[in-house]
């Protein structure tokens, strides 16, 4: 039961920093200050830009 808790816990999580990510993509900030605020690669910031079409 646990692990489901942890599982849920961990997609919330990770919706929760892809929002973030897409809003701060939407307001024009650097892909680098963005990875660094939200402590992921700049490939990373990318991938989520171009899933949401923001980049």
């Amino acid at each position: 039961m646990c692990e489901v808790l942890d599982r849920i816990e961990a997609r919330g999580i990770e919706k929760t920093k892809t929002e973030m990510v897409l809003n701060m993509l939407k307001e024009n900030l650097s892909v680098e200050m963005i990875a660094r605020i939200a402590k992921l690669t700049v490939d990373q910031v990318m991938a989520i830009g171009k899933k949401a079409a923001v980049l």
